[in-house]
């Protein structure tokens, strides 16, 4: 028998380095430079997220229509947020605030807010005058102010001029591109008319504000077919018709949306043309709105005073008006 003991294999002495676990570097919001539409802002929320972009854009151009918020988030984002590579003039002039001091450097964004908000509303009278046929005096004076531009550059200039006259310039420019008309009243109008008679010739008409005609009380014969003009300045144009009314002519929005028995389009110049049909009982609809919203909603239990319809958390299902529309107009 071999009694010769067996040898342990030698241990591994420590080297005494710790061993340290990589650990991934933490996340950092950075605006993206190559996925960008104005600065880079919700591209770089879009994969701080994992979420697509456009539903950021989406988002920060909806809030316009909610007191601006969104537009304002999105300016300090752009001045706060670094980008994922070379600085822009956004992270430059953020870098200036925060040299300048916080408060400071908040103020200095507070001023620009609010001359950003003056601009847009300077830009938005002038729109507003044009489309009441004021285009002449908006002219008269942007030339005016290009006239003293002009006198004053002799002297040493004077540039703080020219904001204003670029926001008077682009709100009267958009107004006469668009053709803004709001010379038919301002305010809120509702038409409940119960009878044919009761509905102007020319039809209903408003210049700026939320129009809303409801047909619903009308005698819709088996072989009623209705002609009817709306025509909408700015705003939201809102026309009921009972499910099963078959809907055909024509609208346009020149700037917006239109939501005609459930078919939604927007953008500029939005023409949209129902299917055409002879199935009566019919409604031959003849409508426009230069800025804004235009609805044809075919429904017995919408409530005029609910937005309703479209897209949206709080908006209802479009589906169902398209299903009426192609019972009504046979297409089904």
């Amino acid at each position: 028998m071999n009694d010769t003991p067996v040898s342990e294999p030698p241990r591994e002495e420590p080297s005494g380095e710790a061993t340290t676990e990589q650990m991934p570097p933490p996340r950092r919001l950075l605006r993206s430079t190559g996925d960008r539409v104005i600065a880079g802002v919700a591209g770089g929320l879009g994969r701080y997220f994992g979420i697509d972009p456009v539903v950021f854009r989406i988002g920060f151009a909806l809030s316009l229509f909610f007191g601006g918020l969104g537009a304002l988030a999105y300016l300090l984002l752009a001045v706060f947020v670094p980008t994922d590579g070379d600085p822009d003039r956004a992270q430059r002039l953020g870098a200036r605030l925060r040299a300048l001091g916080i408060w400071r450097g908040l103020g200095l964004v507070a001023i620009a807010i609010v001359a950003f908000f003056g601009l847009s509303a300077l830009a938005a009278v002038a729109a507003f005058a044009v489309g009441l046929g004021w285009g002449v005096p908006v002219a008269i004076v942007i030339i005016a102010i290009g006239a003293l531009l002009a006198i004053a550059s002799l002297r040493g200039g004077a540039r703080w001029l020219i904001p204003p006259a670029v926001a008077i310039a682009i709100g009267g420019g958009v107004a006469a591109a668009s053709d803004l008309d709001v010379r038919g009243g301002i305010g809120e109008r509702e038409y409940h008319p119960t009878t044919v008679r009761s509905i102007p010739a020319d039809g209903y008409r408003l210049g700026a504000g939320r129009l809303v005609v409801d047909l619903r009380g009308l005698d819709w014969g088996k072989h009623r077919v209705l002609p009817l003009e709306v025509s909408l300045g700015v705003g939201q144009a809102d026309v009921f018709v009972p499910k099963r009314v078959c809907v055909t002519g024509t609208t346009h929005a020149g700037v917006g949306e239109s939501e005609v028995t459930g078919e939604r389009n927007d953008g500029v110049d939005v023409d949209h043309t129902p299917a055409g049909s002879r199935s009566t009982p019919r409604l031959n609809i003849d409508a426009s709105v230069d800025v804004g919203q235009l609805r044809v909603i075919n429904s017995d239990t919408a409530d005029v005073d609910r937005p309703g319809f479209g897209p949206g958390p709080f908006h209802e299902d479009t589906a169902p008006l398209r299903a009426a529309e192609a019972r009504a107009c046979g297409t089904g």
